[in-house]
């Protein structure tokens, strides 16, 4: 067991995945090995039972915890997951990553698994100042030099809901007072947010509202990131790249008013002033387009 530099590389020369390597030469992560796989834990969370079942894989897992299975998507199996961590019964989310094609496995061979890629993600996002779920560990197993199936952990958002849970389920109370203004919050806030997201040059992989959570916390919304693989950060920022998440998180469930979304865009604009000139231009981009994508899924 050793702490390891930094074991993944760039997406590409022009769009850093994260801003620098990951956080393994500080000591926030312990490298476990063997034959066929190796994965990254942090100090404070390790256990030996737990440690052996990761290197071991899910079914390893599925023996030792209960492991409820979550929504997601055909190439990743998701489970929540109770277990003594770091002196105390904690949940978390295992995450593991499958091959969406055998050219997939392919491309492995020259760049970082997507769980590397995701959790480099995070740390950059984090030195951002933006939040994410925690990282309790991640790995990869390879059979022969082939990249096989890979993992991230990482620690549930106490309090937390998906934006899109939050909007549906208030949507169907009858005493909305209270709900009103706290929406109204909710959509500066998120405007403001990913408009500092874009003027650091960095594009969400997937901003659709479900990798998205929102937790009230006192007077103020807080709100974390998920599935964050194909986040990247750019010298600049494409235009069809902004276009792409403002139409994502666009496309929102019944309960979001056009005022909700005029305050959203106001938040963002004041992060990023130099768009306001062309802001009508960008307005009707961003509605059409997202139109357009809700009557494709309608």
């Amino acid at each position: 067991m050793e702490i390891v530099p930094d074991p993944t590389t760039s997406a590409s020369p022009s769009a850093d995945a994260a801003g620098g390597s990951l956080p393994l030469t500080d000591g926030r992560f312990v490298r476990l090995g063997r034959r066929g796989c190796r994965a990254f834990i942090r100090p404070e969370f390790r256990a030996e039972g737990l440690e052996s079942a990761l290197l071991a894989g899910e079914p390893e897992l599925q023996r030792r915890y209960w492991l409820e299975p979550v929504r997601s998507a055909p190439t990743s199996r998701v489970f929540r997951v109770k277990m003594p961590l770091g002196g105390q019964v904690r949940v978390v989310y295992y995450k593991e990553y499958l091959h969406r094609s055998a050219w997939d496995a392919v491309k492995h061979l020259a760049r970082a698994t997507r769980a590397m890629r995701a959790v480099k993600a995070s740390h950059m996002l984090t030195n951002h100042a933006f939040r994410v779920p925690e990282v309790v560990a991640f790995g990869e197993r390879r059979t022969a030099f082939v990249p096989g199936r890979c993992f991230v952990m990482t620690l549930d958002v106490s309090e937390a809901v998906s934006l899109s849970d939050l909007i549906i389920e208030n949507h169907r109370r009858f005493d909305l007072s209270g709900w009103r203004r706290d929406r109204r919050e909710l959509a500066r806030t998120l405007g403001g947010i990913i408009g500092r997201m874009h003027r650091a040059g960095i594009v969400h992989g997937d901003l659709r509202s479900g990798n998205i959570l929102a937790r009230r916390a006192e007077d103020r919304w807080e709100v974390f990131f998920l599935d964050n693989e194909r986040t990247r950060r750019w010298p600049w920022l494409p235009p069809h790249l902004r276009l792409k998440n403002l139409v994502q998180i666009g496309m929102l469930p019944p309960g979001v008013t056009a005022t909700d979304r005029f305050r959203f865009w106001r938040a963002y604009l004041a992060e990023c002033p130099g768009l306001w000139c062309r802001r009508k231009r960008w307005a009707r981009r961003i509605q059409a387009r997202t139109a357009k994508r809700m009557a494709k899924y309608d």
